[in-house]
């Protein structure tokens, strides 16, 4: 994209006289740039995008090879070959926030999405009696010989004392978002909890605020907690490659280049996943778009790190079974930490 922009001939900012032989573009004694600002909204609004995406042939060669070509910009980059592409942190910064953004929508179209999840937590013990009630005695009597078998009551399954449930409500309710120590205690008192610690009050807590929320505001915090952890697990899903690949001698550098391309490609494909959403095609696609984000990886484990079909293949299900377990722990750590604070 070509720029157009209107100079001084003296810094705003220091008043350095510019001369006609030297550069203009910045200013030598301040460094700042000789750039007029008082231009047309479309202008600034061009330039925001250009600054943020390179929104010119590079950005389409660079999606081009991202979506077709798995590993391609990988080693493009470790070539030193870097001019003609998007850089990779700019590349996934702009790729999440697209997706983000269109998961957002997706979220505001959700029915019912103001209802209070408590309200509905409430409706759930008449919500199983009527089941039940509907499955008729006989299936009745054999879920309670089970239950019984296993030294359980069917009152510990439902909740027959309503009196009770209001209390237990009411309990949760007198709870407010910054609840003292002393406060949390009493509510755990009240459950019948007798282990007073900052877990338990911290779970305790946290139920309260959860039963308040709305169903879009759940989602919400689920997307907010989604886009950190995404953005946590990238630089550990490169750990694991340095771990699996170890034989290959290669910096952790490199492999957080492809890591970053890696979830790139799947905030893109998420991205088309939820646009054809909006379509509301009768298609059952989650499978397929499954089944791509596995052959993506193992092209571009094959073309990164140039092993036969089938070491690649077992090298990608040792990938997959650590990153499973990283994100299991870092989600675990997460909860714990949102407990804690």
């Amino acid at each position: 994209m070509a720029k157009h922009r209107r100079k001084y001939p003296v810094c705003t900012n220091c008043e350095f006289a510019f001369t006609e032989t030297q550069p203009d573009n910045f200013c030598p004694k301040c460094g700042q740039e000789n750039h007029d600002l008082n231009v047309p909204f479309q202008h600034v609004a061009l330039e925001l995008l250009e600054g943020t995406v390179h929104y010119d042939s590079k950005f389409w060669t660079t999606v081009k090879y991202l979506l077709f070509y798995p590993g391609r910009l990988t080693n493009e980059f470790h070539r030193g070959r870097r001019m003609g592409y998007v850089p990779p942190i700019r590349l996934y910064v702009f790729i999440s926030f697209l997706f983000f953004f269109l998961l957002s929508v997706r979220v505001g179209q959700i029915k019912g999405g103001e209802q209070v999840l408590g309200s509905q937590l409430r409706k759930f013990p008449m919500q199983v009696d009527s089941l039940m009630v509907k499955a008729g005695p006989q299936a009745t009597d054999s879920l309670r010989r089970n239950l019984e078998q296993n030294d359980l009551k069917m009152d510990s399954l439902l909740v027959a004392d309503s009196q009770e449930e209001l209390i237990n409500f009411s309990t949760l309710d007198s709870i407010p978002p910054h609840a003292s120590t002393a406060q949390l205690n009493a509510a755990l008192t009240t459950f019948e909890v007798t282990n007073h610690t900052w877990f338990t009050r911290g779970v305790l807590q946290k139920f309260a605020d959860f039963q308040r929320l709305t169903k879009k505001e759940l989602v919400l915090k689920a997307l907010k907690y989604l886009s950190i952890m995404m953005f946590v697990l990238m630089p550990l899903f490169a750990l694991v490659l340095k771990l699996v690949f170890f034989r290959a001698r290669r910096f952790y550098m490199e492999h957080l280049m492809f890591s970053i391309h890696l979830h790139s490609f799947l905030f893109m494909v998420m991205s088309v996943y939820l646009l054809l959403q909006f379509l509301h095609l009768p298609l059952d696609l989650e499978g397929w778009f499954f089944l791509l984000g596995l052959l993506y990886l193992f092209l571009g484990l094959k073309r990164v790190f140039k092993r036969s079909n089938l070491r690649t293949f077992g090298n990608m299900g040792l990938v997959l079974l650590l990153y499973s377990l990283v994100g299991l722990t870092t989600l675990t750590l997460g909860l714990v930490v949102s407990v804690a604070f």
